[in-house]
């Protein structure tokens, strides 16, 4: 399976605090399934406190240390890249990175506010070929007040990652409410863990939230969401979108 959300790089954000704590992560991360893994930490704090080339380094350092401790898990570059009106600037210039150097990119919205500008800016990645992948849009005020604003995203081809804990109601009973209706409603494309520690609701663990997604619209469109459309993403490939209901 894919996790193409996931702050398990050390010490370069509020994710992984520690070498020990991302192997330990990693390592729970291939006992639930998943051996395909996107490191994403924030582009803020890469950009303030270190840059894309650390980002690079680390994830070639740990698949070298996979690949000669023997273990099935592989992973790959990204970033969680905050829209502002410089991204689509930083993106074309490698000031910030897509998802394994494709045309995807995981986009976090801002959680309040910003509503008036997001569209523009989206619009504005998507007219260089660059295609976002919504962050967790189920915890985003302005989705939240607005559905009609997802329905127009996806009519535009970008795709939305929810969170596993999301579902298992960690952000509380409106975000799990929420994040419900987008899946009844062909609204959420691919699930990830948004892992930020090794222990407690951000754990790298998929188990639970692939249950519940199970639950609610069965084992097919589940494994759509962390094998088939992760898959496509990572290899640059074209992901068909069904139409929302």
């Amino acid at each position: 399976m894919y996790d193409l959300h996931c702050h398990i790089l050390p010490e370069l954000d509020d994710g992984s605090t520690s070498i020990e704590e991302t192997l330990e992560m990693l390592r729970i991360a291939v006992c639930s399934g998943v051996n395909k893994i996107v490191c994403t930490p924030h582009r803020k704090d890469v950009s303030e406190n270190t840059s894309v080339y650390k980002v690079l380094e680390l994830v070639d350092d740990l698949n070298s240390y996979l690949i000669k401790e023997g273990i099935d898990c592989e992973l790959f570059s990204g970033m969680e890249n905050h829209l502002d009106d410089q991204l689509t600037g930083d993106i074309l210039n490698g000031k910030a990175l897509s998802i394994n150097q494709t045309r995807y990119v995981l986009v976090e919205m801002p959680f309040f506010g910003g509503e008036d500008r997001i569209t523009n800016q989206l619009d504005d990645l998507l007219s260089q070929n660059i295609t976002p992948v919504l962050a967790h849009p189920e915890r985003i005020e302005a989705v939240q007040s607005n559905p009609d604003l997802l329905y127009e995203f996806v009519e535009k081809g970008i795709l939305n990652q929810i969170t596993a804990g999301s579902l298992l109601g960690f952000f509380g009973e409106k975000v799990q409410s929420f994040t419900e209706t987008m899946l009844s409603m062909n609204l959420a494309h691919i699930l990830a863990s948004d892992c930020h520690s090794s222990l407690g609701d951000r754990s790298p663990n998929l188990d639970l939230g692939i249950a519940k997604c199970i639950e609610l619209v069965g084992d097919f469109k589940t494994m759509a969401m962390v094998i088939d459309t992760p898959k496509l993403v990572l290899n640059n490939k074209l992901v068909d979108i069904p139409s929302p209901s």
